[in-house]
């Protein structure tokens, strides 16, 4: 009887670390998109956005300065019809655009797979309490239930965490947004042909 109880104390840990290996996967990829994020929504002074300064830490370039160089490349392009207020919006929408492809949407297909993983394993932790209730042994009930409500927990913190995450770096890219176009009104009143 001992070998099965061993047996089982063997699987329900297995069964732990495979959830929580499959908790801390997305999880870890998330947060590490969520770092690049606020790297890239890093706020600029005036001196830089004016200078135009390139990359900042870990090598990722501010969003700010996407933004200034894309708005100077259409004002330049465009032709003389196209109001100034129409190039600005537009050019903040495609830098928004930009930002989600390679953040906003990534952060949310991590986040959004943590709850189907804890609940995966809290139907295994789940199983393992049933088989243990089976066998009359009241340690493997407890790792039982409680890889099946930690998982759960740990799923759930983990996808709030991301989310509300994802949420402040959403409104860190408006602000950066918003000094950028301030920058390009102010150049606009101060310039002569304006």
């Amino acid at each position: 009887m001992s070998g099965v109880l061993s047996l089982e104390t063997a699987l329900t840990g297995l069964l732990s670390l495979l959830t929580f290996a499959a908790i801390a996967l997305p999880f870890t990829r998330g947060l590490r998109l969520c770092l690049k994020g606020r790297s890239a929504t890093r706020r600029l002074a005036k001196s830089e956005l004016a200078g135009a300064a390139g990359a900042g830490p870990r090598g990722v370039e501010p969003i700010a300065l996407l933004m200034l160089q894309v708005l100077r490349r259409a004002l330049e392009e465009r032709s003389s019809e196209m109001p100034s207020e129409f190039v600005i919006d537009a050019t903040r929408q495609y830098v928004v655009n930009e930002y989600e492809a390679h953040y906003m949407k990534p952060i949310s297909m991590y986040a959004n797979l943590l709850p189907p993983i804890g609940f995966i394993g809290n139907a295994l932790g789940l199983l393992v309490l049933f088989v243990s209730m089976r066998l009359a042994d009241s340690s493997l009930e407890l790792g039982g239930l409680a890889v099946a409500l930690t998982a759960t927990i740990f799923a759930l913190m983990g996808f709030a965490s991301l989310e509300g995450y994802k949420i402040r770096l959403y409104a860190r890219l408006l602000a950066c947004l918003d000094d950028v176009v301030a920058l390009h009104r102010a150049r606009l009143e101060k310039s002569p042909a304006h």
